[in-house]
């Protein structure tokens, strides 16, 4: 059994979940914002990292549990860890090199896989180190979002996001959203409502896959330990390890700890003045057909804007990367309370950072979204000015 902590904090984790809410959560924040360290380490709680990884700690990520505007060098370079480049095919097979992410960094002996760059067509791969992607393989940018108030929507039941499901939009309005039904690490099927993709049940499964894609650490859900090293990465997968098939680099109690910590973190308070005119506009052109002002849950209403469903947004938001069972011009209604905190942070908005601007944002909508852009469109200077104020203090 392992243990990790923060700097100075070593602590033995026995037996199952630990009894101190408290205390687990504040194990989770020191576990969620310390830097792991490659294997083999003198302190055996501390290491796994990698052979390939993205990032040396979940804060490193998510600073601030906030959406962060992303931070590139003279060149275009990206230098934060915010910003990640996923792989895949149409149908959500990962690049038999690459794996589903490209790694940008590495332990010794290691070549990472390359860089991302900013350019005038968005986020694009640079100086890839072992050859071009597979031909079938499509690259897709991903931010880094915002972790305020998740433990809420876990707490959405499976019951009232199917409510709201209609994916053969049976009352014509255009809208035809459905839920992803994913498997959960503990083997049943529920309703994926976390990432961009909505590709995770729950906070552990969230956590699990962050751990493997973006720091290249095991865990009882996702075993491998060298993480995403694709099938044709030999020297990557043969590389120390701190686990192996059986014990994981990060136990199960771990995660736990870390979903008890964020479960805790509270939603983002909508800032400003009352929303009034603001959100009847939002309402009359169709937003609220998917951004859901309210769901019901056993902790009360839960005023995320979303409906948690995945949604077609068009052509013009199909990157191409995507997850089994989801097409790549579909994506999970973002939640958009703690928009006023991404407008304080100066980030930028939608799944890859491409609308600098609200207004960018909802002029990117199509597919299922067209109707509601089209409308946007035909309001006057006032309406649109009404609408865009609502919606920066949320």
């Amino acid at each position: 059994m392992r243990a990790a902590l923060g700097i100075g904090i070593m602590i033995i984790v026995a037996g199952a979940a630990m009894a101190d809410d408290r205390m687990s959560r504040t194990i989770g924040k020191a576990l969620f914002e310390r830097a792991w360290v490659p294997a083999p380490s003198s302190t055996r709680a501390n290491d796994g990292l990698g052979p390939l990884f993205n990032a040396r700690s979940c804060a490193s990520c998510h600073a601030g549990l906030e959406r962060m505007p992303i931070v590139t060098d003279a060149a275009g370079i990206v230098m934060s860890d915010n910003l990640v480049l996923r792989l895949s095919d149409r149908n959500g097979e990962a690049d038999p090199t690459y794996g589903r992410q490209l790694q940008t960094a590495s332990v010794a002996g290691i070549e990472p896989e390359g860089r991302i760059a900013l350019s005038k067509h968005g986020p694009v791969p640079r100086d890839l180190t072992r050859g071009g992607v597979d031909p079938s393989t499509y690259l897709g940018a991903r931010l880094a979002p915002a972790l305020r108030g998740l433990g809420l929507l876990e707490a959405v039941p499976d019951a009232a996001i199917l409510e709201r499901a209609d994916p053969n939009d049976r009352d014509g309005d255009g809208i035809s959203g459905r839920a992803n039904i994913v498997t959960a690490h503990v083997g049943v099927s529920r309703i994926g409502r976390f990432g961009w993709k909505g590709s995770a049940a729950n906070l552990s499964d969230m956590t699990e896959a962050a751990f493997s894609l973006d720091l290249g650490l095991s865990t009882p859900g996702r075993p491998a330990p060298w993480g995403d090293c694709g099938e044709k990465q030999p020297e990557c997968r043969t590389a120390p390890h701190g686990g192996n098939w059986t014990e994981p680099e990060i136990t199960g109690e771990l995660v736990a700890m870390i979903r008890d910590y964020l479960t805790g973190v509270a939603a983002p308070a909508q800032a400003g003045a009352t929303p009034g005119e603001g959100e009847a506009v939002f309402a009359s052109i169709g937003c609220a057909a998917c951004h859901t002002p309210a769901l019901r849950s056993p902790k009360g209403p839960v005023r995320a804007y979303t409906d948690l469903l995945l949604h077609d947004m068009g052509d013009g938001l199909d990157d191409g990367a995507t997850e089994p069972g989801v097409g790549p011009g579909e994506w999970r209604t973002a939640p958009l309370w703690g928009i006023s905190r991404i407008l304080a942070s100066g980030a930028r908005f939608l799944h890859d950072g491409r609308a600098a601007t609200l207004e960018e944002a909802i002029l990117f909508h199509g597919g299922e979204g067209s109707g509601a852009r089209a409308r946007y469109l035909a309001l006057d200077a006032r309406e649109r000015e009404r609408l865009l104020a609502f919606l920066s203090t949320l």
